[in-house]
């Protein structure tokens, strides 16, 4: 499965204020190999908050999202669609 992780995906990528701590980003994607049999597949992402002093909007809500999707050349589905996360 091809995987995508969007932090705090309502505000435009220049003023984002959770990042990935690897690579400094505000989206991660992947790949998730899936194969029958096989134990559950666990991935670990740690995020931080940018700098208080560096954000403006302190009071909103930060979105998150994961997309997954069949990999390119396949028939291109979507398998859950966005899953948009508030806390």
């Amino acid at each position: 499965l091809d995987a995508e992780l969007q932090l705090d995906r309502l505000k435009p990528k220049p003023s984002r204020r959770v990042l990935l701590l690897q690579g400094h980003q505000s989206s991660w994607r992947g790949a998730l190999a899936l194969a029958p049999g096989t134990p559950p597949l666990c991935h670990n992402l740690t995020a931080y908050l940018r700098d208080e002093a560096d954000i403006k909007d302190k009071l909103s809500a930060v979105a998150l999202s994961l997309s997954l999707a069949l990999p390119e050349g396949g028939p291109g589905l979507v398998l859950y669609g966005d899953t948009l996360v508030h806390a």
